[in-house]
């Protein structure tokens, strides 16, 4: 029976005296991960959402349920194609990011970011699929943002983990 490969650790040594960690991790290991931290922010997200309906109040943050049909603050609501275009849009960013998760070896902040925008996508999608719009609770209160949610934090900060990733390697 072949043996799976472990997590290894090692520390190459680059430009004299700096050290960079390079994690490789086996595709079951990979695919925990993909899992458990996918699940994470989409249960996250889903309790969020729903407990929104009860909680209002605004300090620092405004929290208070809205019902976005369209794209990102609301964009191209009220077409009757917006919602098929977006789960299509949707299912094809699902389908890249899981490409590209499992296609690199070494692990770093381009496959949190890849996590991050799948579960991130599959809150929305969830929402858009089964509710036909996605629920949004929350705002900074000052600056009078648009609402957003969980899954719109995740895309957030998975995309600018995503350029940072991309930037460093140049």
């Amino acid at each position: 029976m072949p043996q799976k490969k472990r997590l290894k650790v090692s520390i190459i040594k680059r430009n004299g005296n700096k050290k960079k960690r390079i994690r490789e991790i086996c595709s079951g290991e990979k695919s925990f991960l993909f899992l458990i931290a996918v699940c994470f922010v989409f249960i996250l997200d889903r309790y969020t959402k729903i407990l929104s309906a009860w909680i209002s109040g605004c300090f620092v943050f405004c929290i208070g349920r809205s019902f976005n049909y369209g794209a990102a603050f609301n964009l191209l609501a009220g077409f009757g194609w917006t919602r098929a275009f977006l789960i299509i849009v949707a299912i094809a960013v699902l389908f890249f990011t899981a490409f590209f998760y499992f296609q690199t070896k070494k692990f770093n902040y381009f496959h949190v970011g890849l996590i991050l925008l799948f579960a991130g996508t599959l809150g929305n999608l969830f929402d858009r699929v089964y509710y036909g719009y996605v629920i949004d609770w929350l705002s900074f209160g000052p600056l009078r943002t648009s609402p957003f949610n969980i899954a719109d934090i995740s895309n957030l900060v998975g995309v600018l983990l995503l350029i940072i990733s991309l930037l460093r390697k140049k």
